[in-house]
């Protein structure tokens, strides 16, 4: 599998990157590899964060907001109960469970 790789230079802070350089030096490795794991585990709340906010609004599902945010039904059914959030059953939801159900009985 071959991974492309693209430069991007970005300027911060000297405060924001003395704080960088602390915490890879408390993690043990080195500045580069821990914004990069920074930037992912950003965006990856930031889509989680964006998944939901579509569900909440009624526009997805939760199984599309799971796609969408890149995790699991479970993942996404355990942060709407952290978040005491309410949870939208539509008639399209019900068929589709009616019609898995009938599967399975069959």
């Amino acid at each position: 599998m071959t991974i492309h790789i693209r430069q991007l230079n970005v300027r911060i802070p000297v405060e924001l990157a003395d704080k960088l350089e602390s915490v890879a030096q408390e993690e043990q490795v080195d500045r580069t590899s821990l914004v990069r794991k920074f930037l992912e585990e950003g965006l990856q709340r930031y889509r989680l964060e964006q998944a939901l906010h579509l569900y909440e609004q009624g526009r997805i599902s939760k199984e599309r907001a799971a796609e969408l945010a890149g995790v699991s039904l479970y993942d996404i059914l355990d942060e709407l109960r952290k978040r005491g959030a309410a949870d939208h059953y539509d008639l399209d939801e019900l068929r589709q469970d009616l019609t898995l159900l009938r599967e399975y009985t069959t």
